[in-house]
């Protein structure tokens, strides 16, 4: 399955993860694991901060297909959260750092 011009579709934005209308995007809404796993690097980050923006009520642009994906996010979020990592912060090279002086 092959992706389908996103920018055509009802309620499209370019910041959107995930696009309505959009056969595989709606396939890895419906699989999150899939979606999480064929982002590359940066739109990860996006998805990361969109999912803060989104439960914080500050996007207006959420798409039906990417909902999923940024609640998921969101529950990691906070679970790292609840280890020491803020909320909002995607763990970097240096998050075992961070984790292991939370341990102590």
């Amino acid at each position: 399955m092959s992706h389908a011009y996103h920018e055509g579709q009802p309620g499209y934005s370019e910041t959107q993860i995930l696009h309505d209308g959009c056969g595989e995007c709606k396939q890895r809404s419906n699989a999150v694991w899939m979606a999480i796993n064929y982002m590359d690097y940066i739109t990860f980050a996006a998805a990361w901060k969109r999912a803060v923006e989104y439960e914080r009520g500050g996007l207006d642009d959420v798409s039906a297909a990417e909902l999923p994906v940024l609640r998921a996010l969101w529950a990691v979020a906070v679970q790292l959260e609840r280890r020491g990592i803020p909320i909002g912060v995607l763990p970097s090279a240096d998050w075992l750092t961070a984790f292991e002086a939370v341990q102590r």
